[in-house]
């Protein structure tokens, strides 16, 4: 499984879906297993437009799917 973000609101243009974390997960036919991320705030750091990493406030969309094409769980938080 792969978690993706997307910052709505940074001040310089970030990609769509940029990859934070990745879990390989084997299952068997017919099983299932819980997968679980941690995003912590070096997770959300950039380079801003003073060429320092930066974590800004703002909105921001995830994704959890088997890869960037597909579908799968969204959702969406605010950093404050």
């Amino acid at each position: 499984m792969q978690l993706y973000i997307r910052d709505l609101a940074a001040s310089i243009t970030r990609p769509v879906r940029e990859l934070k974390a990745f879990r390989r997960v084997a299952l068997a036919a017919g099983e299932s297993k819980t997968v679980s991320f941690t995003l912590r705030r070096a997770d959300l750091l950039f380079v801003g437009a003073k060429l320092e990493p930066t974590v800004e406030p703002g909105r921001f969309q995830l994704w959890i799917a088997p890869s960037a094409e597909a579908d799968g769980v969204s959702g969406e938080f605010t950093l404050t």
